[in-house]
């Protein structure tokens, strides 16, 4: 199904289109951002989880137009549980947003027989999802990292200190500890985190990913981006996920963190754009 919602002006050589994609009878919403030449090469944008995707929407957008107006066929998507598309966010899992983005892959192939080459980029948990898809395929030929989770089990954690942040703000105190909520999970209750209610086989899932493993399993190159406005030294577990391997290089972008709510409206990820850019070898 195809939904002509909206252009840009045609000046820019870039026409914008949204769909809905159907997976098993299931509504996936896709945004294309398609250049004014036959495209070569793709870029699929996998977005991070809950809240991180919202405040994260501007700067994907930008970025979208920026890599379409270089000559890139660009693909962003609402994962099923998520945005526009079809299901419940309880209902869905890891499993169902890799294989949201391996739908979108084979579409891109399908509607532009042109491309001979699709890239993956993900921001946060959309890293992941973006790595653990490369992974299972033999047809991508980079992966873009943005402040990518490197140990699945870890960001679970930080996730379900969100709920015991808001126990605090409710109760002054915690209810449930972290422990007593991973236990809720596992009897099969839910755990709302900034009001979606997370489900045991998210939880499970998440945690059972971790980065290194997902790499060890793609051919690609990659390129994983450290996000820090203060310039802080690079992470040592993202140095040891690049050291001794010619094809995953390491960068660093100097941004605040725009997948959580700060003051500045932060429309264009600059030093970002510019490093994923050359990863992909066009001008910024």
């Amino acid at each position: 199904m195809r939904l002509p919602l909206g252009k840009i002006p045609e000046t820019n050589a870039l026409r914008e289109d949204y769909r809905f994609l159907d997976l098993r009878g299931e509504r996936i919403f896709s945004a294309w951002h398609v250049p004014g030449a036959d495209p070569s090469r793709a870029v699929v944008m996998c977005h991070p989880l809950g809240e991180e995707k919202l405040w994260a929407h501007r700067v994907f957008v930008t970025l979208a137009r920026d890599l379409a107006r270089a000559g890139f066929v660009v693909v962003r998507f609402d994962v099923r549980g998520e945005g526009d598309s079809d299901r419940d966010f309880l209902d869905s899992d890891f499993e169902s947003r890799v294989e949201d983005t391996g739908l979108i892959a084979d579409t891109v192939y399908r509607w532009y027989p042109s491309v001979a080459e699709i890239n993956l980029l993900g921001l946060r948990f959309g890293a992941s999802v973006a790595a653990e898809t490369a992974a299972r395929r033999n047809d991508v030929a980079r992966l873009l990292l943005w402040d990518p989770v490197i140990d699945g089990a870890a960001y679970m954690q930080s996730v379900l200190r969100l709920n015991l942040m808001a126990q605090i703000a409710q109760h002054r105190k915690i209810v449930e500890n972290r422990e007593a909520l991973v236990a809720r999970l596992a009897q099969g209750g839910t755990v709302n985190i900034e009001g979606y209610e997370l489900g045991e086989a998210l939880h499970r899932q998440t945690s059972a990913f971790h980065l290194r493993d997902a790499l060890a399993r793609f051919e690609g190159d990659s390129l994983l981006v450290q996000i820090d406005y203060a310039e802080n030294p690079i992470n040592p577990e993202l140095e040891a996920l690049t050291k001794g391997h010619p094809g995953r290089h390491l960068a660093s972008a100097r941004e605040e963190p725009f997948w959580r709510e700060i003051r500045a409206f932060y429309q264009r990820a600059t030093d970002l754009t510019r490093a994923t850019l050359a990863a992909l070898g066009s001008t910024p």
